[in-house]
Protein backbone atom coordinates (compact mmCIF):
# COMPACT_ATOMS: atom_id res chain seq x y z
CA UNK A 1 0.00 0.00 0.00
CA UNK A 2 1.11 3.05 -1.05
CA UNK A 3 0.48 7.22 -0.60
CA UNK A 4 -0.88 8.19 -3.93
CA UNK A 5 0.17 11.75 -4.25
CA UNK A 6 1.84 14.88 -2.31
CA UNK A 7 5.15 15.12 -0.52
CA UNK A 8 4.93 11.33 0.80
CA UNK A 9 4.28 10.15 -2.65
CA UNK A 10 5.35 7.01 -3.34
CA UNK A 11 5.91 6.04 0.20
CA UNK A 12 4.79 2.67 1.24
CA UNK A 13 2.93 1.99 4.91
CA UNK A 14 2.99 -1.31 6.49
CA UNK A 15 -0.71 -3.00 6.42
CA UNK A 16 -1.38 -5.85 8.19
CA UNK A 17 -1.54 -9.59 6.67
CA UNK A 18 -5.18 -10.79 5.81
CA UNK A 19 -8.38 -9.56 6.28
CA UNK A 20 -8.00 -6.93 8.97
CA UNK A 21 -8.46 -4.46 7.32
CA UNK A 22 -9.80 -3.20 3.89
CA UNK A 23 -8.02 -0.66 2.94
CA UNK A 24 -9.14 2.21 0.12
CA UNK A 25 -7.79 1.66 -3.49
CA UNK A 26 -5.72 3.31 -4.67
CA UNK A 27 -8.20 4.82 -7.40
CA UNK A 28 -10.37 5.68 -4.87
CA UNK A 29 -8.04 7.32 -2.72
CA UNK A 30 -6.68 9.27 -5.88
CA UNK A 31 -10.58 10.75 -6.79
CA UNK A 32 -11.76 11.56 -3.56
CA UNK A 33 -8.39 13.45 -2.56
CA UNK A 34 -8.97 15.03 -6.06
CA UNK A 35 -12.72 16.09 -5.13
CA UNK A 36 -11.25 17.27 -1.91
CA UNK A 37 -8.43 18.98 -3.23
CA UNK A 38 -9.44 22.34 -2.29
CA UNK A 39 -10.75 21.69 0.69
CA UNK A 40 -7.39 19.88 2.30
CA UNK A 41 -4.61 22.76 2.11
CA UNK A 42 -4.33 22.92 6.07
CA UNK A 43 -7.33 21.05 7.00
CA UNK A 44 -8.33 19.30 10.29
CA UNK A 45 -8.55 15.54 9.20
CA UNK A 46 -11.08 13.32 11.06
CA UNK A 47 -9.98 9.29 10.07
CA UNK A 48 -12.78 6.67 11.60
CA UNK A 49 -12.69 3.28 11.16
CA UNK A 50 -8.78 4.47 10.74
CA UNK A 51 -7.93 0.68 9.57
CA UNK A 52 -4.05 1.21 8.19
CA UNK A 53 -4.45 5.23 8.45
CA UNK A 54 -3.47 5.11 4.78
CA UNK A 55 -6.05 7.80 3.81
CA UNK A 56 -5.47 10.28 7.28
CA UNK A 57 -1.61 9.78 5.81
CA UNK A 58 -2.79 10.49 2.23
CA UNK A 59 -3.96 13.53 3.88
CA UNK A 60 -1.20 14.60 5.35
CA UNK A 61 0.73 13.55 2.39
CA UNK A 62 -1.60 16.40 0.10
CA UNK A 63 -1.52 19.63 2.90
CA UNK A 64 -3.74 18.53 5.80
CA UNK A 65 -2.81 20.26 8.70
CA UNK A 66 -3.95 17.63 11.27
CA UNK A 67 -4.85 14.11 11.70
CA UNK A 68 -6.75 12.43 14.40
CA UNK A 69 -7.12 8.57 13.27
CA UNK A 70 -9.87 6.40 15.27
CA UNK A 71 -9.30 2.81 15.32
CA UNK A 72 -10.39 0.04 18.09
CA UNK A 73 -8.26 -2.49 17.07
CA UNK A 74 -5.05 -2.17 18.61
CA UNK A 75 -2.91 -3.89 16.79
CA UNK A 76 -3.93 -1.55 13.71
CA UNK A 77 -4.05 1.53 16.19
CA UNK A 78 -0.23 0.54 16.95
CA UNK A 79 0.59 0.15 13.08
CA UNK A 80 -0.80 3.67 12.25
CA UNK A 81 1.71 5.18 14.87
CA UNK A 82 4.43 3.31 13.68
CA UNK A 83 3.72 4.27 10.21
CA UNK A 84 3.08 8.19 11.61
CA UNK A 85 6.53 8.43 13.07
CA UNK A 86 8.41 6.20 9.73
CA UNK A 87 6.72 9.06 7.79
CA UNK A 88 7.89 11.71 9.54
CA UNK A 89 4.12 12.82 10.22
CA UNK A 90 2.56 14.15 13.85
CA UNK A 91 -1.46 12.48 14.35
CA UNK A 92 -3.31 11.54 17.21
CA UNK A 93 -4.84 7.71 17.41
CA UNK A 94 -6.96 7.18 19.54
CA UNK A 95 -7.51 2.98 20.00
CA UNK A 96 -11.50 3.58 20.92
CA UNK A 97 -15.04 2.42 19.47
CA UNK A 98 -16.08 5.13 17.41
CA UNK A 99 -19.44 5.56 18.73
CA UNK A 100 -17.52 6.14 22.30
CA UNK A 101 -15.54 8.89 20.76
CA UNK A 102 -17.29 10.88 18.94
CA UNK A 103 -19.51 12.36 21.83
CA UNK A 104 -16.54 13.68 23.27
CA UNK A 105 -14.64 15.33 20.70
CA UNK A 106 -14.72 18.94 20.26
CA UNK A 107 -17.30 20.86 18.23
CA UNK A 108 -16.56 22.39 15.03
CA UNK A 109 -13.06 20.84 15.17
CA UNK A 110 -12.66 18.85 11.83
CA UNK A 111 -12.86 20.38 8.04
CA UNK A 112 -12.72 17.00 6.68
CA UNK A 113 -14.35 13.82 8.64
CA UNK A 114 -13.62 10.80 6.57
CA UNK A 115 -15.33 7.55 7.74
CA UNK A 116 -15.45 3.83 6.40
CA UNK A 117 -16.63 2.01 8.75
CA UNK A 118 -16.87 -2.76 7.81
CA UNK A 119 -19.16 -2.81 4.73
CA UNK A 120 -21.22 -5.35 6.37
CA UNK A 121 -22.04 -3.48 9.14
CA UNK A 122 -24.86 -1.02 10.62
CA UNK A 123 -22.34 2.04 11.68
CA UNK A 124 -22.98 4.55 8.71
CA UNK A 125 -26.22 5.77 10.92
CA UNK A 126 -24.30 5.97 13.99
CA UNK A 127 -21.77 8.04 12.47
CA UNK A 128 -24.10 10.50 10.49
CA UNK A 129 -25.82 10.56 14.02
CA UNK A 130 -22.65 11.42 16.14
CA UNK A 131 -20.79 13.65 13.49
CA UNK A 132 -24.40 15.57 13.45
CA UNK A 133 -25.64 15.64 17.19
CA UNK A 134 -21.91 16.61 18.65
CA UNK A 135 -21.90 19.05 15.42
CA UNK A 136 -17.76 18.01 14.38
CA UNK A 137 -17.71 19.29 11.48
CA UNK A 138 -16.47 23.28 10.83
CA UNK A 139 -19.32 25.34 9.44
CA UNK A 140 -17.56 24.74 5.91
CA UNK A 141 -16.84 20.99 6.76
CA UNK A 142 -17.50 17.72 4.65
CA UNK A 143 -18.21 14.05 5.95
CA UNK A 144 -17.29 11.38 3.77
CA UNK A 145 -18.74 7.95 4.12
CA UNK A 146 -17.79 5.25 1.97
CA UNK A 147 -19.67 2.56 1.55
CA UNK A 148 -21.31 -0.17 -0.58
CA UNK A 149 -22.70 1.34 -3.73
CA UNK A 150 -26.06 -0.85 -2.94
CA UNK A 151 -26.41 0.73 0.81
CA UNK A 152 -29.02 3.71 0.60
CA UNK A 153 -27.77 6.25 3.14
CA UNK A 154 -30.25 8.62 5.12
CA UNK A 155 -29.97 12.09 2.97
CA UNK A 156 -30.75 14.04 5.74
CA UNK A 157 -29.59 13.24 9.52
CA UNK A 158 -29.65 15.84 12.50
CA UNK A 159 -28.17 18.89 10.94
CA UNK A 160 -26.24 17.02 8.11
CA UNK A 161 -27.51 16.65 4.45
CA UNK A 162 -25.93 14.97 1.38
CA UNK A 163 -25.14 16.73 -1.51
CA UNK A 164 -23.24 14.16 -3.55
CA UNK A 165 -22.85 10.29 -4.08
CA UNK A 166 -19.99 9.43 -6.16
CA UNK A 167 -19.83 5.45 -7.30
CA UNK A 168 -16.82 3.53 -8.09
CA UNK A 169 -17.97 -0.29 -9.16
CA UNK A 170 -19.15 -1.65 -5.61
CA UNK A 171 -18.20 1.43 -3.83
CA UNK A 172 -19.70 4.48 -2.83
CA UNK A 173 -18.45 7.97 -1.66
CA UNK A 174 -21.70 9.93 0.27
CA UNK A 175 -21.03 13.37 0.43
CA UNK A 176 -22.28 15.53 3.89
CA UNK A 177 -22.61 18.79 5.27
CA UNK A 178 -24.04 20.87 7.73
CA UNK A 179 -27.53 22.37 6.85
Amino acid sequence: MRITGGTARGRAISGPVGLEARPTASKMRQALFNILRNNLEGARFLDLFAGTGLMGMEALSRGAGSLVCVEENKRLARGIEADLKRLGFEGEVICADVRKVLPVLEPDSFDIIYADPPYGSRLYASVLHGVGKHELLSPDGVLVIEHAAKVELESEKDNLVEFDRRHYGQSSFSFFRRR
